[in-house]
């Protein structure tokens, strides 16, 4: 057996080859202890020279992830031959595990879906989060200014054209379109995720329509407001709800986000099954006529859609988001509370399909969203919003179980 490492910075690569038995995988074990010693917290191990693998093997580099996952870094094997890969399976690496981007790992990789548990923090939900991409972060940029809207007619200077590339989600205001004429009468609740957008016209329509990437080029959007993130997740989280709950609040996923960030505003993306979402949508373009959108009553229910209960019980939500502490920053005009607290704020968006159950396995983000709009109806997109009415309230959306992916926000733009 013979191991050679490279290292750069704080990755290695290690190239493995010959029998990988219970002897070669001690040494294995001392080659990695010796490089996290000298700093490395990203090792990528080829296999593609080895000719068998011990289960002794399996339990050593399993040990080692686990080491690296709580030092917010990762293993990664390449490259590996038919009699390894049924190994690695069986021992529980994942070929499926991905992150922002569109095709998840290359050909020939495996990762460690290593999951802890994290029931200190939830009341009504059972936790469990993994490291994705340990040094996954997230740019969000900040489009336009929502309290326009309540100003003005919006007219094409308000409005900007944006990309959603497989890397990207976003939420806000906006219209599938080419451009400010195309979309003007059309104005409404919009969230993109992977390049998967969907929205719902305000222009009278009954059903709410979308656009899927199949090629290289990404679909484009224009927005009158709304936050759009790009970059890698961090964290992945799976979630249940507790025998003696009903159910999981957004609130309590929000906040679960915000603990995987270390407190840090996060972006996320969750699909779950529904059991019931409190939300609202745009009945009127704000773009269209001569007056600006009024929350005033009775003037607002000209403008807006909402139920006085929740809606769309035994679906499947699509739900991207931005969450924070605190309502301040570049942040501040797009966060509403999420709380009666006033301790958790928030932009939600969820699109909503007919309902299809979630594997409680590790997923994929973009091949889980692509077979939800191949193979579900897409029955609405609505704001999802915290109902603060003294009386008849709803208070927030609330799920069975999900999973999710959850970015730290370093950068503004």
């Amino acid at each position: 057996m013979k191991i050679e490492a490279a290292r750069d910075g704080g990755s290695a690569v290690l190239q493995l080859e010959g029998r990988l038995d219970r002897e070669w995988a001690e040494h294995l074990s001392d080659t990695l202890e010796d490089l996290l010693q000298d700093g490395v917290r990203s090792l990528s191990i080829d296999f593609s020279g080895v000719t068998y693998v011990s289960s002794a093997a399996t339990k050593v580099l399993t040990r080692w992830q686990q080491e690296l996952a709580l030092l917010r870094g990762e293993v990664q094997l390449t490259s590996l031959p038919p009699v390894a890969r049924e190994v690695f399976e069986i021992a529980g690496w994942d070929s499926t595990l991905g992150s922002a981007s569109r095709s998840g790992p290359r050909s020939g990789e495996m990762r460690r879906s290593y999951w802890h548990t994290r029931a200190d923090i939830a009341a009504n939900g059972d936790f469990e989060l993994s490291a994705c991409t340990p040094a996954g972060t997230l740019t969000c940029r900040v489009v336009g200014d929502p309290a326009q809207i309540t100003r003005r007619p919006i007219g094409p200077d308000h409005c900007q054209t944006i990309a959603f590339p497989d890397s990207a989600f976003g939420l806000g205001i906006g219209a599938i379109g080419s451009d400010y004429d195309d979309c003007r009468e059309r104005l409404g609740e919009l969230i993109g995720v992977a390049g998967c957008l969907a929205y719902f016209p305000s222009d009278g329509a009954r059903m709410a329509d979308y656009l899927v990437s199949g090629g290289p080029r990404s679909p484009r959007a224009l927005l009158v407001s709304g936050l759009v993130c790009e970059g890698g997740f961090s964290q992945l989280v799976r979630f249940s709800v507790r025998q003696e709950a009903e159910a999981v609040p957004i609130s309590e996923v929000a906040a679960i986000a915000l603990e995987a960030t270390g407190g840090a505003p996060a972006g996320f993306v969750v699909a779950g099954e529904t059991v019931g979402l409190c939300g609202t949508r745009l009945r009127r373009s704000p773009a269209k006529g001569e007056s600006a959108l009024q929350f005033d009553v009775p003037a607002v229910r000209d403008w807006l859609w909402f139920a006085p209960e929740r809606t769309h019980a035994v679906t499947t939500s699509l739900i991207a988001g931005v969450v924070a502490r605190k309502q301040e920053g570049p942040l501040a005009e797009h966060l509403r509370p999420l709380t009666p607290m006033n301790d958790l704020f928030g932009h939600l968006h969820a699109a909503v399909f007919s309902y299809h159950p979630l594997p409680k396995r590790t997923v994929e983000l973009t091949a889980l969203l692509r077979g939800l709009f191949a193979n579900h109806q897409l029955r609405d997109v609505l704001h999802l919003v915290w109902d603060d009415r003294t009386e008849g309230a709803i208070a927030e959306s609330a799920l069975l179980r999900g999973v999710g992916w959850i970015g730290p926000i370093t950068q503004f733009t």
